[in-house]
């Protein structure tokens, strides 16, 4: 599925006029050097991983609060799991 390697809960920045919880892929074909991800880019399998069900869950048990989801990185359009893993967030309630 999804490779997620970080997870903010919470935000009321990331996605605006959104509460979004925002979620990190781990790995990046670029290497630019002003990312702030050196971790997610380089090393993500030091990162813990996060089950993309715990995510689903959470985004069900808080939908109509929860109204946004951001996906950074890395670089998420590498996940081979990436549209399914939309979809089914969407299927939860989130924008």
């Amino acid at each position: 599925m999804i490779d997620l390697r970080g997870w903010a809960r919470t935000s009321l920045i990331d996605f605006p006029g959104h509460i979004a919880t925002v979620l990190f892929t781990g790995g990046c074909d670029f290497r630019c050097p002003m990312c702030h991800n050196r971790e997610l880019v380089l090393r993500p399998a030091t990162l813990p991983l996060i089950d993309p069900a715990e995510v689903l869950a959470f985004v069900a048990r808080r939908a109509g609060k929860v109204t946004g989801v951001v996906v950074t990185g890395g670089e998420p359009l590498l996940q081979p799991g990436l549209a399914p893993f939309l979809a089914a967030l969407r299927d939860h309630g989130a924008a």
